[in-house]
């Protein structure tokens, strides 16, 4: 069967599995992502601890590393709604759309039937992947023309704009590889202007330690600066992607997920309050939930001091005392939000306590702050 014929079988196939885009690229190393990510380690848009080494950076950009008889890749994407969540407002904290539900995983799953397929067909070699980590999936979909890169580093496809996540299925058979899509986007600048922590220093270069999506997912102290544009974020952020001109007019998207579905908001009081097994019961097959419990209620105790709201008020003094000093560093600045100049008794309490130096460090600046304002 010929390339051109077994690429028509396996977009039919793909499109009854419900996979919303499908394109095809050759295998060849992704020579340009490599100089890429070395140039972002360099300037230190990408930190250190999160800097591939030689070995990872070469599996990020060479397909033949994951499959040796690789000759083809089917590049492919499935599309998520991306609306405001239903239950917003001051005690509720938003989780951005990608994460909604296992996009991811219900992704893989249909690839995987298509790769059954290719291999019933045309007995050929696959392996299907989606939020692959070791293999730049981004530049992968934009070589099999599938979208192009946003200013904010994101792949913006036609129909669905970058409300996208992406998959591929790596093959051994010959496929007649799709031409890059010719678009982009011209003068436009809107996601960069709009990103609230000026995150997108240049078009297609992301600074993570200044990326409230990044950091909302790592266990690090977030820079105060950072903190106080937090808003009513609890997981992940879309500023970005909710701006972009492609996803004002993209196609919707409903279909329900079965794995991993969280809603686009929960309770902050729950956020705040929920035990490590709750949190791992919860989230078990949501990608929040490969994370430390923490983590996400490092966030909330984030959403909680831009809320304004007195009920959750105690549960955020509660958490002065948490064991871990990353909770307890950042509910205290949260009381010195909420609270104004009436937090410094609590202040003054953590300060007579603490015994970690750069939080004594930290609450003294804040008291300072509370000193200039009176």
């Amino acid at each position: 069967m010929s390339g051109a014929s077994a690429t028509r079988l396996i977009r039919e196939r793909g499109a009854e599995l419900g996979v919303d885009g499908i394109g095809i690229c050759d295998a060849g190393p992704l020579t340009e992502t490599r100089t890429s990510i070395e140039a972002a380690v360099s300037r230190g848009l990408i930190p250190p601890e999160e800097a591939p080494g030689e070995r990872a950076l070469a599996r990020l950009t060479t397909p033949k590393l994951h499959l040796k008889s690789i000759r083809s890749i089917v590049s492919a994407y499935q599309a998520y709604p991306a609306d405001r969540p239903d239950e917003t407002g001051p005690l509720y904290g938003v989780i951005a759309p990608y994460t909604r539900a296992n996009y991811y995983k219900d992704l893989k799953a249909r690839l995987q039937e298509l790769a059954a397929f290719m291999n019933e067909q045309f007995g050929c070699k696959t392996k299907a992947f989606s939020c692959y980590v070791t293999l730049a999936e981004k530049p992968i979909a934009r070589k099999a023309g599938l979208g192009f890169y946003g200013k904010n580093g994101v792949i913006i496809t036609r129909q669905h704009g970058s409300c996208v996540v992406l998959g591929e299925i790596l093959t051994d058979l010959e496929l007649d590889p799709d031409p890059p899509l010719e678009a982009d986007c011209g003068s436009c600048r809107i996601c960069v202007d709009a990103c609230p922590t000026g995150a997108i220093p240049e078009p297609h270069m992301v600074e993570r330690n200044r990326c409230i999506q990044f950091l909302s997912g790592r266990r690090r102290v977030i820079p105060l600066d950072i903190r106080d544009m937090w808003q009513d974020r609890l997981y992940g952020c879309s500023t970005c992607q909710d701006v972009c001109p492609f996803n004002q007019s993209r196609a919707q998207v409903s279909r329900a997920v079965p794995h991993g579905s969280v809603g686009g908001s929960i309770a902050l009081e729950d956020a705040l309050t929920m035990d490590d097994a709750l949190f791992q019961k919860r989230f078990e097959d949501n990608q929040i939930g490969t994370r430390e419990p923490a983590i996400l209620r490092r966030n909330a105790v984030l959403a909680a001091a831009h809320s304004g709201a007195e009920a959750l008020l105690p549960l955020v003094i509660k958490l002065t005392r948490d064991p871990d000093p990353m909770i307890r560093r950042h509910s205290l600045w949260a009381i010195r939000k909420m609270r104004g100049p009436s937090s410094a008794p609590i202040l003054r309490g953590a300060l007579s306590v603490e015994k970690e130096p750069e939080i004594i460090a930290e609450v003294k600046t804040l008291l300072d702050g509370l000193d200039t304002l009176s």
